[in-house]
């Protein structure tokens, strides 16, 4: 990247921080108060008080909001009831491992790094955007990732900048190890780099620790597997995918096994499922997730909320599919963000999108191309401006979540 574009990059990702920073401590009493609880209890204490001053305490404290409160609780205790463990242990193990047991140092550092990570990502999606885009695209979407309408969810403690940036580089690392020798077709393709492809197979795995969505990247070696398998008849390559496809599906099989030895037998309920599994039925049971069960008429306004990032998203989809006789290696991305929008419309809470979609390259490329359209000055103003309404949002305790 050339360096002044990775200075400019730096600048506006801290300028947008330290403007979220401003309105979160700033923001007015908050809407929830549940959380006081827990601030209160924490300021009772020598041991768990906030060794930070009085404006930095502030700001901490108006983060120990929505799920940050599961996130900063399982920081310094173990992982205890059924719904706790719909928080993937990735992000929460690798916290916990720091030098310390005070709550609001642990929350200090986990905001650190997840900010880290958020311009981490941004610097990998220019890597990757160039391996198919020339500069001008590749930093526009990476300018656009830093601004991205997932906001404050991105300056919090939450596990999407984690999760964010390891597919970003399980993608990279895939397009590095596959060779595309003509994009126009699905034909000529392998496995140029078998060692980075299995790589970014185990990032795929580790992402999945994460964010339970990442396991929607194995879309990439189930597509892989069909165009060795059927179309190339490269029965080498083919067992390449089968094995880094694997350490993904092992991943998932590894977490339900240790669910189930923790609860079952004597759990009764889902351990009694041909196919039991402990997240599908704390999603269900504990956050209404199942096909349509979002679909009631106190949750319109979260479909409300969620409308112009789900429609940039569709609209991202399609203008991507046009462009594959151009294009062909970016279908598994079409593939793999058609499939969150589904997820997230008929089968998730839907206002989750707004975050959870905060990885696609697709919808950063879809705003580069769009650069010099008359309507791209409106894009980013709305991105702009629910930034900042969505920080003081998030600091009142109010939805989206």
């Amino acid at each position: 990247m050339p360096r002044h574009s990775l200075w400019s990059l730096l600048r506006s990702f801290l300028t947008l921080k330290l403007i979220q920073l401003a309105i979160i401590y700033f923001a007015p009493s908050r809407f929830d108060t549940s959380s006081q609880l827990i601030i209160d209890e924490l300021a009772s204490s020598p041991s768990t008080a906030s060794p930070y001053n009085g404006i930095v305490t502030s700001i901490l404290n108006k983060l120990i909001t929505w799920d940050s409160v599961y996130f900063n609780d399982l920081f310094v205790n173990e992982i205890a009831y059924e719904h706790q463990f719909v928080f993937c242990p990735g992000w929460i193990k690798l916290i916990s491992l720091l030098p310390s047991d005070n709550y609001y140092q642990l929350q200090m550092w986990s905001i650190l790094i997840a900010n880290a990570c958020h311009f981490a990502s941004a610097l990998v999606l220019y890597c990757l955007s160039k391996l198919t885009f020339d500069s001008r695209t590749s930093y526009i979407a990476s300018l656009m990732m830093i601004i991205s309408p997932a906001g404050v969810f991105l300056t919090t403690n939450y596990s999407e900048n984690l999760s964010n940036l390891t597919t970003l580089l399980a993608l990279y690392l895939y397009y590095r190890a596959i060779e595309f020798n003509n994009v126009a077709t699905r034909s000529n393709k392998s496995v140029k780099n078998v060692y980075m492809y299995l790589l970014s197979g185990i990032v795929c795995a580790f992402g999945f620790t994460v964010r339970a969505n990442s396991l929607l990247l194995g879309v990439l070696y189930l597509l892989d597997l069909y165009d060795f398998s059927i179309i190339e008849q490269d029965w080498t390559s083919s067992i390449s995918s089968i094995i880094t496809g694997s350490v993904l599906g092992a991943t998932l099989v590894g977490q339900n096994i240790h669910h189930y030895l923790t609860f079952c037998p004597q759990r009764q309920g889902w351990c009694l499922n041909r196919f039991p599994s402990l997240f599908s039925y704390a999603q269900s049971h504990y956050w209404s997730n199942g096909f349509l069960s979002y679909w009631s008429l106190n949750n319109v306004p979260n479909f409300i909320l969620v409308a112009p990032v789900l429609i940039w998203n569709c609209y991202s989809v399609s203008s991507t599919w046009k462009v594959l006789p151009q294009y062909r290696k970016l279908l598994p991305l079409v593939v793999l963000n058609a499939s969150i929008i589904i997820g997230g419309v008929f089968f998730w809470n839907v206002q989750i999108l707004n975050r959870i979609t905060s990885f696609s390259p697709l919808i950063y490329w879809t705003l580069a191309w769009s650069y010099d359209e008359p309507w791209f000055k409106y894009v980013l103003g709305y991105i702009l401006v629910w930034n900042f309404v969505q920080t003081a949002l998030f600091a009142a305790f109010l939805p989206p979540a």
